[in-house]
This record gives C-alpha cells, sequence and structure tokens, in this order.
C-alpha cells in the first residue's frame, strides 16, 4: 500500500484561491466614509500591501483601509512595532510578517479581513494560485515577537497564526515568487491577552511548522479569549487553539498554552497534532484554561451521543511503517518509509472542561500525563484504540 504524499498536512486549515496580486470573488465590504489606498508592492512575497513598513518602523493610532490590497500591513524588516491601529478590509491577511524578528503588535483591531478569497474544495491547498493561510494577524518564519491585547474578529480566514517559512512556506501563493530557499524556524513568539470571534474558515490560534524537517519552539499562548459564534452565512467560526506538526519530519516543541478561555468552538476547544509523516509535537504543556461547549462540529443532532471534546491529542498522519511516495510512485527515488507520528511529553493539567461528551480525546502512542484537571463531560478521558494495520 503507497500512501500519497500531500504537500500539505493541514487538517484544520482550508486553503483559499489568490493570483499574485489579485483576489478572486469574493464578498469583502470596502468602508463607503474611507478612501482606498495606493496598494504597494509587498516586497518581493508577490502580494500587495496598504503599507510597508520600514525597519524600525512604529506604526500607530490610525486606520488603515487596506480595500483593494492583498494586504494591510506588511513586514519583512525587523523592530517594527504596530501599536492602536485598526486594520479593515484587506483581501488576505489584515497584518502579513515574514521572514524577521522583533516585532510587535499590540492593543490593534483587525476586522474584516480575508473575505476576498476563494476556498478551494481541498483543504491541502498544493494546487498552483492557491494561498493556504491567510490569517488575520499572520506570522510566517517569525522569531521574538509578541502578539498582544489585539481584537480580531469578523476576518474570513482564521485568527492569528505562528508559522514557519520556506519551500512548503504556508503564507505563499503556490507557485508565484518570493519562496525562500531554505526552511525558515520559528522561535520565542508570545500570544497574549487577545479577544478573538467570528474568524471564519481558519482556527482561531495555530502554531504550526509546515516544512520538512523544519522546527517551531518556544511559543507561548496565554490569556486569550476565543468566543465562537457557531454556523453563519460565512461559513463556521473555527475557533480553537490549535499547535500543529503540518510538514514530514515536522517539529513543534516547547509550547505553553496556558489560561485562555475558549467557548463555543466548531472545532476542539485546544488541539495538539502530529499532522504530517514522521512529524512529532513534543513538550506541549495545556494548563489552566477554560474550555467549554467546544467542537460543535461533531456535535450530531439530536443525539444524545455528540462525540465534542474539550481537549485533543492525536495523530492524524498516515499509518507508520507505510511508504509514502509522490503520486503514489512506487519507483520515486522521494519514496521513504513514514516512521510514523508522535505527542512526545504532553502534559494536561489544571483545566477546567465543561458541556463537553469528552473531557479530553487521545489517539496515538504517548498518551498525555493529565493531572488536577476539573472535568465534567460525559466521558471524562476517552484513549482511542491503536489502529489495527495499515
Amino acid at each position: 500500500m503507497f500512501v500519497r504524499v500531500a504537500k500539505r498536512w493541514a487538517a484544520a486549515a482550508s486553503g483559499v484561491v489568490l493570483i499574485a496580486g489579485l483576489m478572486v470573488a469574493g464578498a469583502g465590504v470596502a468602508s463607503a466614509d474611507e478612501p482606498a489606498p495606493d496598494c504597494s508592492q509587498a516586497g518581493t512575497s508577490g502580494f500587495t500591501a496598504a503599507v510597508v513598513a520600514a525597519a524600525g518602523q512604529t506604526i500607530s493610532r490610525r486606520t488603515i483601509n487596506a480595500t483593494g490590497c492583498d494586504v494591510g500591513i506588511y513586514v519583512d524588516a525587523p523592530d517594527v512595532t504596530i501599536s492602536q491601529v485598526t486594520v479593515k478590509n484587506a483581501n488576505a491577511a489584515g497584518i502579513l510578517v515574514f521572514d524577521t524578528h522583533d516585532v510587535t503588535v499590540m492593543r490593534s483591531t483587525v476586522t474584516g479581513n480575508g473575505f476576498v478569497t476563494q476556498i478551494p474544495a481541498s483543504h491541502e491547498s498544493s494546487a498552483p494560485g492557491d494561498l493556504p493561510q491567510a490569517f488575520a494577524i499572520s506570522l510566517f518564519g517569525v522569531s521574538d515577537a509578541l502578539v498582544t491585547q489585539n481584537k480580531v474578529y469578523n476576518n474570513g480566514r482564521g485568527g492569528i497564526g505562528v508559522m514557519d517559512d520556506g519551500p512548503s512556506g504556508p503564507g505563499r501563493v503556490v507557485g508565484g515568487p518570493g519562496f525562500p530557499m531554505d526552511a525558515v524556524s520559528v522561535s520565542n513568539v508570545i500570544v497574549s491577552r487577545n479577544t478573538l470571534w467570528a474568524n471564519y474558515s481558519g482556527c482561531a490560534i495555530v502554531v504550526s511548522a509546515f516544512n520538512f524537517g523544519n522546527t517551531v519552539s518556544g511559543v507561548t499562548i496565554t490569556q486569550n479569549t476565543v468566543r465562537g459564534t457557531g454556523f453563519g452565512e460565512l461559513g463556521a467560526d473555527v475557533g480553537g487553539i490549535v499547535a500543529q506538526s503540518n510538514g514530514p519530519y515536522s517539529t513543534v516543541s516547547n509550547i505553553t498554552i496556558s489560561r485562555n478561555t475558549v467557548t463555543d468552538s466548531v472545532e476542539a476547544g485546544v488541539i495538539v497534532h502530529a499532522a504530517a509523516p514522521g512529524s512529532q509535537t513534543a513538550n506541549v504543556t495545556v494548563t489552566r484554561n477554560t474550555l467549554s461547549g467546544n467542537n460543535l462540529g461533531y456535535k450530531a443532532p439530536d443525539s444524545e451521543v455528540d462525540n465534542t471534546a474539550g481537549v485533543v491529542v492525536s495523530v492524524i498522519g498516515p499509518p507508520p511503517n507505510v511508504p509514502i511516495c509522490p503520486n503514489d510512485d512506487p519507483t520515486s527515488p522521494l519514496c521513504f518509509i513514514n516512521p510514523g507520528e508522535m505527542n512526545e511529553s504532553t502534559v494536561v493539567s489544571r483545566n477546567k472542561i465543561t458541556d463537553q461528551y469528552y473531557g479530553v480525546w487521545t489517539s496515538g502512542p504517548n498518551p498525555p500525563t493529565l493531572f488536577r484537571n476539573d472535568i465534567s463531560a460525559t466521558v471524562d478521558v476517552y484513549t482511542a484504540p491503536p489502529p489495527s494495520g495499515p
């Protein structure tokens, strides 16, 4: 049995279609009382932006109406601060930061972005022209960053994304310009005290590695509030907080998810996934969070068994010990044996979990260490049996 290698292994994030510099088909609403900006080229990314930040710049106390631009604020330079800014109506990301360091986004409002897009049927988003990720606040290949005290709501591609960059850069147009030749890792990022709601077709807060063998480490997600709004005309308010390894042999490690409040999300409140061949999460701590009424996407109507979960720790890649070959071609020199995925040293502690069928749902080797959780659920902890075979 051969398993086809997808360029993206994301299970929780859908893609969008974009031709570099020109979004297609959408429902963004421009503000009538503000003129559309003159869009500038955003570095070598192929995007256009209403504002392109310079090294050492502080952008503060202004409203940026990015109608007609791919991005509201584009940052690829170090030592940039964005404070008390409103960013709205960009075709894709409201704030997009690429391959830099020492960036702060604080006390700002990011709303109405990411709607002038078209969502393909495939979540893998590997076709030319696809843009896999376009969060309201997007940090790709960024280290030593702080995202704090922002209001992020009514966006079309999720809330806050912290991801790596490289040949499989999730924030770049497939087949477009700007991809780094080498993978860019991520470290030392804090996402704190943000309030998020009504961010459709993408998760509320995501930490993920997409590039082969790359790392995302040292990320703290703390004291954020995620309020789900369920399903509506604009799609699913996916919500949730996710730490996930999406690239083959990638590692997401030393992640702390603490003191957050997550309610009424379409997906589980907190998700820890090893999601690609040979990938792993390591040393992820989920502690002192308040989680209630999440995972609405798994709620079965008129059923007492709704299968919802507060915390999910799982492996979702292809089976171990199975050859993985591009395009199911067993003669390809790029074939390899999948060693399996792993969540190593995960700790789930001191969380308050209510209004769920499963308090904690786990699968795969190395189940999480659980202690001192306050769980009020039909099943407090469920461990899925191992698969019966490849």
